[in-house]
């Protein structure tokens, strides 16, 4: 229905001509790729009208057949802009504010809370000035890797342990908070998270996948780390793996294109056009505070408005970075984390906005 009726007003969910990087810049992702020891990496400079792209590399070491351009990367922490772009959806329909106290929805839950947590909002949870402890740290999540039960009912369950948590100082980046926001849009909506989250993707023709994308199929890119001195392929049965209940917060997986597709929605709502969310609210979502709003950090680089973010859960990893006045963004992807791969990532962004109109294709 939301499809539809962005169609009739003309706002097309997603618009978007697709092109490919220049040669030269094609050259310069493949060398820092050998390099830095990135088996597949995704790279996109988008404007309001046209997405550039390249994606190259294979799924694991070893492999010899490359990837295609479908192919899946986990987001990890870029999820939370996700989150936070679906409770603004709700937000808009009238279902939910920003200002609405975590406790309101959840009463049962306060008397056992600390009491710094008992005047938390929405908007709180979203922009990390809550109180609520990181939980950043697979040592952290220890305690709960027992829990059984869906998706929904270990959020609960987590919500419930941690709201008798030390709080931690306003403003510190927190996982554990974009679970108790997921907590509060299953509340208001009636559904759970994943079926908020399917319908969005839905609405906007966008392909995605909770988890590794290895575990959803073995041509997608299998995410690397170093064991033992090498880098190593992360197989898809591997013990490792995000709880079911902090997909809202870092365990999207989506194919470069279509992730490139929802940063242009950011841009184009930021350029100050209405499509699936209004303008105003993406400029709130982006800007509503500083350095985070909802979903995005913020600054001011040399009088252009920026927002950005940066998603790993350690075996992928992926840079987003948006300059409102200038109308562009670059998105960057990989499938490894490790510092020398996060230097040519943030390299290759830097090359990519200092030579803007040198990576296009011409």
């Amino acid at each position: 229905m939301k499809k539809l009726l962005l169609l009739f007003l003309g706002l097309a969910p997603v618009l978007s001509s697709s092109q490919e990087l220049s040669a030269d810049l094609q050259e310069q992702i493949r060398q820092a790729q050998k390099e830095f020891q990135i088996p597949a990496i995704g790279v996109s400079l988008i404007t309001t009208d046209s997405i550039f792209s390249y994606v190259n590399g294979k799924a694991k070491l070893g492999k010899k057949e490359k990837i295609s351009t479908d192919a899946k990367f986990h987001l990890g922490s870029n999820t939370k802009a996700i989150t936070a772009f679906m409770a603004m959806h709700l937000i808009e329909e009238g279902k939910l504010e920003l200002e609405t106290p975590f406790f309101q929805l959840f009463p049962e839950l306060q008397a056992n809370a600390q009491a710094e947590y008992h005047q938390i909002t929405l908007g709180d949870l979203l922009s990390h000035q809550a109180f609520i402890p990181p939980y950043t740290k697979g040592i952290e999540l220890a305690k709960f890797r027992n829990l059984k039960g869906s998706a929904s009912e270990n959020r609960y369950a987590f919500a419930k342990s941690i709201l008798k948590d030390k709080p931690v100082k306003k403003g510190e980046y927190s996982n554990a908070g974009y679970v108790l926001a997921a907590l509060m849009l299953e509340k208001a909506s009636g559904k759970t998270y994943r079926q908020l989250l399917e319908e969005a993707m839905d609405d906007l023709n966008l392909d995605w996948f909770v988890g590794f994308p290895n575990k959803e199929k073995p041509e997608n890119p299998w995410g690397h780390w170093f064991e033992g001195g090498s880098l190593t392929t992360l197989e898809p049965g591997h013990d490792y793996k995000l709880p079911n209940f902090m997909s809202s917060a870092g365990d999207v997986a989506m194919n470069l294109s279509d992730y490139s597709k929802f940063v242009q929605l950011n841009l184009n709502g930021l350029a100050g056009k209405s499509n699936y969310l209004k303008a105003e609210n993406y400029k709130l979502l982006h800007f509503g505070q500083s350095p985070y709003a909802y979903g995005w950090g913020n600054a001011n680089d040399n009088g252009n408005r920026i927002s950005y973010h940066d998603g790993s859960a350690g075996t992928y990893y992926c840079h987003t970075f948006i300059n409102t006045d200038e109308e562009l963004a670059v998105v960057i992807v990989a499938n490894t984390a490790t510092p020398e791969a996060v230097k040519a990532i943030y390299n290759l962004r830097k090359w990519i906005l200092n030579h803007p109109q040198e990576s296009k294709k011409p």
